[in-house]
């Protein structure tokens, strides 16, 4: 988990746009792994994260441990749709983080700064022509890990994983709440997972040792 999700999140964080404290990032599928490390990262950075999450599978549940994550605010799809201003407290998102398209996508469009970066990323594969065309202003973007670590040098591999592991060392980053699942009860851990659309309290982890 250590090479993925965390990963992921660290890259989208650094690498497509000049952010600096205060300013704020919005997502959606904020509970799957790559969520829980974008909100403690920011946290750690001093970034503020607007987080959306599904209304179901527990959400009071899941808010509550997003909070305790460092989230600068949870909403249900419902509650980010009937967000209509910003204060000083919480600004405008200046970068999006889009896995999963669709009204999700749309209320982030709606929401991000003038100006603002949207990355697909995740199950958000599709580039969305219209939507660009929408908002000519926005920078639309896809990130792919395994084409980041195509190009990147070890020692830029090596920062990365550095830095990672002293938030870990500091208690400043943990690892996403998951549940080591055998690979023969594949079907159990594959139906909770899609019953949920990913935003489950528990993310499965397929144990591969052998008996």
């Amino acid at each position: 988990m250590l090479t993925i999700a965390p990963c992921m999140a660290y890259r989208m964080i650094r690498d497509f746009s000049r952010l600096k404290p205060g300013d704020t990032i919005i997502q959606n599928a904020a509970n799957s792994p790559c969520g829980q490390s974008v909100i403690q990262l920011c946290k750690a950075w001093g970034l503020q994260t607007i987080n959306i999450v599904a209304n179901h599978c527990g959400y009071d549940a899941v808010k509550k441990n997003l909070m305790s994550l460092g989230a600068t605010a949870v909403y249900t799809i419902d509650e980010a749709e009937n967000i209509s201003t910003f204060n000083t407290s919480l600004t405008r998102p200046v970068l999006a983080f889009n896995c999963l398209g669709g009204r999700f996508e749309d209320i982030m469009l709606k929401l991000l700064e003038r100006g603002g970066t949207i990355v697909y990323y995740g199950c958000a594969y599709d580039f969305p022509m219209v939507k660009s065309c929408l908002r000519p202003d926005v920078s639309f973007n896809v990130f792919h890990l395994a084409d980041w670590n195509a190009r990147a040098t070890p020692i830029e591999i090596d920062i990365m994983m550095n830095n990672i592991v002293n938030l870990m060392v500091t208690g400043e980053f943990k690892a996403p709440i998951y549940q080591p699942v055998e690979l023969k009860h594949f079907v159990h851990a594959l139906r909770h997972t899609v019953h949920c659309e990913a935003f489950s309290t528990v993310n499965y982890v397929f144990d591969f040792t052998m008996p």
